[in-house]
């Protein structure tokens, strides 16, 4: 791995939305204790390291540190949340790994040093950019990378088993032919705060020729779209080209006034719930947050609306929320929820013309 020199770090203010990893060397402390030269500790955490970075990288995938016995690593292809076949590549690289990890182990013991077993994270989300030493290698920070490394160091991850993050696993359930070939158990339920809580899944594949089903299918699949003509491509585009519009307001004719302002004005695809319970258990399932505005009403049972802005933070940041109230406290939103400006903001009762077009410069942003 390349050393990052003295010169510093510069956070370039870029984000991406990726697949991302955390691998750790279970036990490596302790094994290399029990080493008597330095020579033997450094083929150890070599072989490791460079392995791990071949599997990664021959997967599209590119490792960006080594964080102690800790590899971090990302698949840049995969901001395409439409693309199945590179987010069935990030998986089937976390079974490589596993499978390449006996040769490896064998190889191991003819020198005399301890085996590997790994703890394998996988999650999606937003990935902050930096670029550090001189400026020229690319370091990931923010609350994925975070979360990811927490999944990871605790007891929740399985030595020699892959857990992914509910984020990904909501991209990967959009895709019917990989769940058809892995078994996702919900494995628990990571505790973030006292009242937010994140699943976790353990992956392993149904079919020892997984991968070849898993490749005979996604290609099955795309061979299909192809035959069904241009008039299917139109559709979908005209599908994947909608704009979505979430709305929780505890009062239905509220609800259906803003529901109807919406659809005389625009095509857009509106999904109203009096519930906020029912509301995030909806938006945990949503597998891309592109073109989507959530509104919220702020005085509600249950969860209100900040306790509700706070959890679907959680799943992904970059969620579009507008608040609408009838509370005059547009002067004190900037100390209750920092950084949010005026823009997603309304009061009650709302104009029209107001409403639409806030929306429609909010889905353009």
């Amino acid at each position: 791995m390349k050393n990052f020199s003295s010169k510093g770090i510069r956070f370039s203010g870029d984000s991406i939305k990726s697949c991302m990893g955390f691998i750790d060397l279970v036990d490596s402390t302790k094994n290399t204790i029990t080493m008597d030269n330095l020579e033997s500790i450094r083929k150890y955490y070599s072989t490791f390291i460079n392995s791990i970075s071949e599997n990664v990288k021959s997967y599209g995938g590119k490792v960006i540190k080594n964080i102690g016995d800790c590899l971090l690593f990302y698949f840049p292809k995969t901001t395409d949340v439409n693309n199945i076949e590179v987010f069935r590549d990030v998986i089937e690289c976390g079974f490589k790994i596993l499978d390449k990890r006996y040769n490896i182990n064998q190889e191991l013991s003819k020198q005399q040093l301890p085996p590997f077993n790994y703890r394998i994270s996988l999650d999606y989300g937003v990935l902050d950019l930096a670029l550090v030493g001189d400026y020229s290698q690319i370091d990931l920070f923010g609350t994925t990378i975070n979360l990811c490394s927490k999944i990871n160091s605790t007891s929740s991850s399985i030595p020699n088993e892959i857990i992914i993050g509910d984020n990904f696993y909501r991209i990967l359930n959009s895709f019917p032919i990989l769940l058809n070939n892995y078994h996702f158990n919900n494995h628990i339920n990571y505790q973030i705060t006292e009242s937010n809580t994140y699943s976790l899944y353990n992956i392993k594949r149904k079919s020892t020729f997984g991968l070849d089903n898993i490749e005979h299918n996604v290609k099955h699949s795309f061979d299909e779209q192809q035959q069904l003509g241009s008039s299917t491509t139109e559709i979908k585009k005209n599908i994947n080209n909608n704009k979505r519009i979430i709305l929780v307001d505890d009062e239905e004719d509220v609800l259906f006034t803003y529901k109807t302002f919406l659809e005389e004005e625009h095509d857009y695809n509106v999904t109203s719930f009096t519930d906020p319970s029912f509301a995030m258990n909806y938006i945990r399932n949503i597998s891309n947050f592109k073109d989507l505005v959530i509104i919220l009403d702020i005085r509600m049972k249950n969860l209100n609306g900040f306790q509700l802005h706070q959890q679907i933070k959680a799943i992904d940041p970059t969620i579009k929320i507008l608040f609408i109230t009838a509370l005059d406290i547009l002067d004190e939103f900037s100390t209750i929820i920092p950084g949010i400006s005026n823009e997603y903001i309304m009061k009650k009762p709302v104009d029209k013309k107001i409403f639409t077009n806030t929306i429609q410069k909010i889905l353009k942003k």
